[in-house]
């Protein structure tokens, strides 16, 4: 009994201590949040904006109030028709100008910015560019008599800064240069959360807030979100000084160089260096298709978003911008929840293997996109929350098996690899997506979730594929490694709970062979 309650103190402790630590480990997660709430709240409000706006353009101030009458609009679909489908073009033009000066400035400024100054600084620049954003929108919002085409200024200025992806980019080279390998998972996984938990209050909030404020005032709390993110880059969060006391034999020295080539070709010639690097085979052919598959995905979820506020209020759908916020915040929240709560509960009790996990959330995924594609009534909508709740395990998989295939001195080029190969694929979803959709009200508005779900199920072969793969032991040098990790790690546990955690190590060991 002694003996138990011993223990029993001594876990309460470690948990205690635990919860400290993790306290005091937190350093670039507050600024992830609060930028992306801010760019989901301006995502959720930006598309109606455009759509009424777009009414104005076309119409007056009371055809458009009567577009939003549900027996209106059914009798003329042709006046919807049109309204959408110039929203549908503001929208794709709003991607396109944004995603490609954000693609630049992330491959030829930010980044090399971080590996010569600091880690801080990449932080900061996306914060600039979206708190610009965000008084463009407020402008255009007070004044909604303006063509839609100043509904750009926004866009431009947010990609100049490297918007989101360049956000993304940075805290995934932070927390990476930041964390030992065996802790690099969890720091990883927590900044996933952030962005789901940011993704789940902004977007459930958003059409109850612009409904009953206004867009303006939701474009303040935009605003307000970058600036306190901000705030907290410049003044609290510790930078990183890259490493200098070791550099390559092979490097040229700046000195004598100009700025330009400082600069530019510097990371271009590191870029190169990375991409064209000696690898395993198989290493090689299993990284390309992790990042392969994440863009599918990337593809097929920017399509997804562009179109479905215009897809869920459309006849016979009718959904107002609350029960669109309500829709969208049910979903991230569904999503964050499974990947806090439910896939650590799989991976400590089932030992089930990364692919795995990455399959299931693409077979849920899948589901969703179909059953939304074929919803007529509302209440066939919100069973797309529940079918889709897995779809977050792709990306927390993806990201952390790729990691595995390359060492702790490439982490940073890889995540600007990834961003990148992003940053394009969004910029070819918003093409493709925004153009098919208008082509299709005539015979069938759920297409492109049906082409987006034909992308996604491209993507279970792969990883199917990869899953066998791996577990035929092509490349065993990591899960050996794993392995020997683990037992160590249990040997160091105290007596109380040593037996319970070989147990343990000894069904992942066994799962693995």
């Amino acid at each position: 009994m002694e003996q138990d309650e011993a223990c029993r103190v001594h876990m309460a402790s470690t948990w205690r201590q635990s919860l400290c630590s993790g306290v005091r480990a937190v350093t670039v997660e507050p600024v992830l949040l609060l930028f992306m709430f801010a760019s989901f709240l301006t995502f959720a409000a930006f598309m109606p904006l455009a759509y009424d706006k777009s009414c104005l353009f076309l119409f007056n101030t009371s055809q458009c109030s009567e577009l939003s009458n549900y027996t209106f609009a059914k009798l003329h679909k042709d006046l919807e028709d049109e309204v959408q489908t110039l929203s549908s073009y503001w929208t794709m033009m709003s991607n396109v100008v944004m995603t490609i000066p954000a693609t630049l400035t992330l491959l030829l400024l930010i980044g090399p910015l971080g590996d010569r100054f600091g880690r801080r600084l990449p932080v900061v620049v996306p914060c600039l560019g979206g708190a610009l954003y965000s008084v463009s929108n407020i402008v255009n919002s007070v004044y909604m008599d303006w063509w839609p085409h100043y509904l750009m200024i926004g866009p431009v200025l947010s990609g100049l800064g490297g918007s989101y992806l360049a956000m993304l980019m940075a805290c995934y080279t932070y927390l990476t240069h930041l964390s030992e390998p065996d802790s690099r998972m969890k720091r990883v996984g927590v900044a996933e959360a952030s962005t789901y938990i940011a993704g789940a209050v902004s977007v459930f909030v958003s059409g109850l807030l612009v409904d009953t404020l206004g867009y303006a005032p939701v474009f303040g709390i935009a605003l307000a979100c970058q600036s306190a993110a901000l705030a907290y880059a410049i003044f609290f969060l510790p930078d990183i000084r890259p490493e200098r006391g070791h550099p390559d034999p092979n490097e040229r020295s700046d000195a004598g160089r100009s700025c330009c080539q400082v600069t530019c070709l510097n990371p271009l010639r590191d870029m190169w260096a990375f991409l064209s690097a000696q690898r395993d085979f198989f290493d090689k052919v299993h990284l390309i298709l992790f990042i392969v598959v994440l863009d599918i995905l990337q593809l097929a979820t920017t399509g997804e978003n562009d179109v479905l506020y215009l897809f869920l209020v459309r006849s016979p759908r009718s959904f107002s911008k609350t029960k669109y916020g309500y829709f969208s915040g049910a979903q991230n929240f569904t999503r964050a929840v499974a990947v806090l709560l439910l896939l650590p509960l799989l991976k400590t009790f089932t030992q089930l293997r990364d692919t795995t996990l990455i399959m299931a959330g693409i077979v849920s995924k899948v589901a969703g996109l179909v059953v939304l594609g074929l919803a007529k009534e509302q209440w066939l909508v919100f069973i797309v929350v529940a079918l889709g709740a897995l779809q977050g395990f792709p990306s927390a998989g993806l990201r952390a098996s790729m990691a595995n295939f390359v060492n702790k001195g490439e982490q940073g080029r890889l995540f600007s690899v990834v961003a990148a190969t992003e940053g394009v694929v969004t910029l070819v979803s918003t093409l493709l997506f925004n153009s098919l959709y208008p082509a299709s009200l005539s015979f069938h508005d759920g297409l492109c979730f049906h082409v987006a779900a034909v992308l996604v199920a491209a993507c279970f072969f792969l990883v199917c594929w990869q899953h066998f793969d791996l577990k035929r032991g092509v490349n065993l040098s990591k899960p050996l490694q794993s392995a020997v990790s683990e037992e160590s790690e249990v040997n160091s546990v105290e007596t109380c709970t040593s037996s319970v955690l070989n147990d343990e190590a000894s069904s992942r060991v066994a799962s693995k062979m």
